[in-house]
């Protein structure tokens, strides 16, 4: 196994260090980000290459190809990873997104913290952002959503984009399962779950 003596490094796998093959190189200079970015993560990864390529493709397709507008799917996404106690992707989603889609740090906390979508106590959430914690919490708990929660996502949006959203909570579930089962440590930079919100 690599070694390193990298301060930051991960309790678990060490991130993976030079020499790199080129496929190696390939997966770990690959981001379409600018500024914060999710390198220990693609350094994480590089142990797996193969891998490390098709999980960058279907979350470039998340994030960057998707039709769904980008407040809902990210509130799916913080959601996602607030249940499943994952730091690293949840920080960094808060921190690169948050701002974007009109999430300050107070409501983000609140998304990691409230019990469920009635929950939620800041007057400035909407219907449809209740409704994403929804999705995400009940595919969290039953991989499935109710019949109810069903028909209320696709009178709101078009098929594909409910499409798109469930594949959102899916992908940042595998995420979750990642960063936390090999310890990818948190970026410098990122955002850090509210005082004792459980860290995987």
């Amino acid at each position: 196994m690599t070694t390193s003596t990298n301060p930051q490094d991960s309790r678990r796998l060490p991130l993976r260090r030079p020499p790199y093959d080129d496929a190696t190189r390939k997966t770990i200079e690959n981001t379409a980000f600018r500024g914060l970015s999710p390198l220990n993560l693609r350094l994480s990864m590089a142990h797996h290459p193969l891998l490390a390529s098709r999980f960058q493709a279907i979350a470039h397709a998340v994030l960057f190809e998707a039709e769904v507008a980008l407040r809902p799917k990210e509130i799916a996404i913080i959601r996602t990873t607030a249940r499943a106690g994952a730091e690293y992707p949840w920080g960094m989603h808060v921190e690169i997104y948050g701002e974007r889609c009109n999430l300050d740090r107070a409501m983000a906390d609140e998304l990691a913290e409230a019990a469920d979508w009635q929950a939620l106590s800041d007057p400035r959430w909407t219907d449809e952002d209740r409704l994403m914690v929804r999705l995400a919490d009940e595919l969290h708990e039953r991989a499935n959503v109710s019949d109810e929660t069903w028909s209320e996502l696709n009178a709101k949006w078009p098929q594909n984009q409910v499409i798109e959203l469930v594949f959102a909570c899916g992908v940042y579930r595998l995420a979750s399962y990642y960063t936390n089962t090999t310890a990818v440590p948190l970026e410098d930079g990122q955002a850090h779950f509210p005082e004792g919100h459980r860290k995987g």
